[in-house]
């Protein structure tokens, strides 16, 4: 849903279709406009500035009133991906976090009762 409904998004407010492949300082750009002469570093932070709310409704400023709706429904579908990605991210590390420590608490008390039964069997001697 991110995918296509971010690839929808950016079709219907302008934005150039871009295909780059790499990672860091080793991208390359197969489908798009160039670089700029900053290099990816001022494309990764021009990118990360151009997502905020207040550019995105800017961006909205010189379309035609019938590609409305198709922004509407395609935002809400990236939207829907990106909350989607929260959800996925917050129970996978709630998962992570209950299987690491619930192993360990109850290995602690296997190893508790052993320690109780097999080696002090006769604690406390009251």
């Amino acid at each position: 849903m991110r995918l296509f409904g971010g690839f929808i998004f950016d079709r219907a407010r302008g934005k150039p279709v871009t295909l780059d492949v790499g990672v860091g300082t080793f991208k390359k750009r197969l489908v798009g406009p160039p670089v700029g002469e900053g290099g990816w570093k001022e494309e990764n932070q021009r990118n990360r500035e151009g997502e905020n709310l207040s550019n995105i409704l800017e961006s909205l400023g010189g379309l035609e009133l019938s590609s409305y709706p198709l922004v509407a429904l395609s935002g809400a579908v990236k939207g829907t991906g990106e909350v989607s990605k929260i959800m996925r991210e917050l129970i996978e590390a709630l998962d992570v976090f209950v299987g690491r420590y619930l192993t360990l608490i109850a290995t602690g008390y296997i190893g508790l009762k052993f320690v109780h039964y097999k080696v002090f069997p006769d604690f406390p001697p009251f």
